[in-house]
């Protein structure tokens, strides 16, 4: 598997040195320090190409347009890892503050047209795009706990929407007493992101992409799009070494 994995905040190291992660992955890790370099790079491996498609509606036939994205030159990708997509938006967001680190009104809109537009951009990259997120725990009026991506502005609000399968990152100890880390796959008061469009995988499972994956494919997905959202050290850089157990490539729409 051929993976581009963009390590936005340094936190690669959980996955071993970078000769390690190539080896992993198959092409180096890719550190942007800013939201126009990470913009850039985009540019320079994917292009958009318009597509037209005829449809037959009763007795019509309309045309429809749309565009897709393509590795340019044939470039194998079959993987895209933003880890995280809260310091991505955190990097666009710096340069929107005034001196003073605050932002006007009417920079908000800025921000969130521009995050709706690069969220847009990513999911139609064909094959697997995972996207890590940090976490932020809320009370409401109710006393509920809810979580959230931890991502300024109204983005988060309907993040979701983007992806066919949203997890929560969760620590337990199992009956040895040891460590192990989970994803909540189901939606619930708390985790009211929470997603699984195969509605196949249980409410709690290990974080093994190789399953969710496989869930995918049994139910005939051409791409796959995955939204992690849990706390440091919860395991969202660490369940990425199971991107290469087993068959976990998906035949995505520009498979020749």
């Amino acid at each position: 598997m051929k993976v581009l994995y963009f390590d936005l905040e340094r936190g690669s190291q959980t996955l071993g040195s970078d000769d390690n992660i190539q080896s992993l992955f198959g092409y180096p890790v890719l550190r942007p320090q800013t939201w126009d370099r990470f913009s850039n790079i985009i540019e320079q491996i994917y292009t958009k190409e318009k597509t037209t498609e005829k449809k037959k509606v009763g007795s019509l036939e309309i045309t429809e347009e749309s565009f897709k994205v393509v590795p340019k030159n044939g470039t194998v990708v079959n993987t895209v890892v933003l880890d995280t997509f809260s310091e991505l938006s955190k990097k666009f967001q710096r340069s929107l503050t005034d001196k003073d680190g605050t932002m006007k009104l009417n920079q908000w809109g800025k921000l969130k047209n521009k995050l709706d537009s690069a969220l847009e951009f990513i999911s139609q990259i064909p094959g697997i795009v995972i996207l890590n997120c940090h976490s932020k725990s809320s009370t409401t009026d109710m006393g509920v706990t809810k979580i959230s991506p931890y991502i300024d502005g109204s983005t988060k609000e309907d993040i979701s929407k983007w992806f066919d399968f949203v997890f929560y990152t969760k620590t337990i100890t199992n009956n040895k007493d040891e460590r192990e880390y989970v994803w909540i796959t189901k939606r619930s008061e708390t985790y009211d992101h929470a997603k699984d469009r195969t509605d196949t995988l249980p409410a709690q499972m290990p974080q093994d992409y190789s399953t969710v994956i496989k869930a995918a494919k049994d139910k005939g997905f051409k791409n796959v799009r995955i939204l992690v959202i849990g706390s440091p050290g919860s395991g969202k850089t660490m369940s990425l070494k199971t991107l290469n157990k087993g068959d976990n490539n998906v035949k995505n729409t520009n498979d020749k």
